[in-house]
């Protein structure tokens, strides 16, 4: 899409352009599978605070990438996507992020590289289903929420927030376009 095509080319690192190309092409993927009336090239938009949607389309879409993986959800109603590997982290930066109450219960009690790669992914998504941009980080609290699901995969995790009961379809994507079932639940 030129939406993305744009984004794409403002990036420094080709290793990041290519995760933004494979996010994109499981967007494309997922929204024929959703939708095989929407016109490609994709008609993507974004709203006040960055938040991608398809233009003239009743679907809702997000997208992420990290290391080796790009993702895209795209369903009827508000979504959200983020895709973490682990990576380390430090209290500093935890309480960058968490509230009060995740800090409590959440953070303090097991800080691992992996419970912060868990705890930062399921607020980014949980913020990009809200679409108030990243600013919400801070303010988003996931003990008072269950819109979020999580799977993990070697040291990664995909969290998915979304308004009600949700079902995932998850696929390998090839540049080439050829997908294959990795997860459903």
């Amino acid at each position: 899409s030129a939406y993305r095509r744009e984004k794409l080319e403002r990036l420094q690192d080709e290793a990041e352009r290519q995760r933004g190309l494979l996010a994109e092409f499981c967007l494309i993927a997922a929204a024929q599978k959703a939708d095989p009336s929407i016109p490609l090239p994709l008609c993507i938009r974004t709203e006040q605070y960055g938040k991608p949607y398809l233009f003239g389309s009743p679907l809702y879409i997000s997208l992420s990438h990290a290391g080796d993986y790009g993702c895209a959800a795209v369903s009827d109603r508000p979504v959200g996507v983020d895709v973490e590997q682990t990576r380390p982290a430090s209290d500093r930066l935890a309480r960058r992020v968490c509230t009060e109450a995740e800090w409590e219960t959440i953070w303090k009690s097991s800080p691992t590289s992996e419970t912060f790669r868990n705890l930062f992914s399921a607020k980014e998504s949980l913020v990009k289903l809200g679409g108030e941009g990243l600013k919400g980080l801070k303010t988003a609290d996931l003990t008072k929420t269950d819109a979020v699901r999580q799977y993990g995969f070697g040291s990664y995790v995909l969290s998915v927030a979304s308004e009600g009961i949700a079902i995932w379809e998850g696929y390998e994507c090839e540049k080439d376009g050829s997908f294959s079932l990795r997860f459903c639940f």
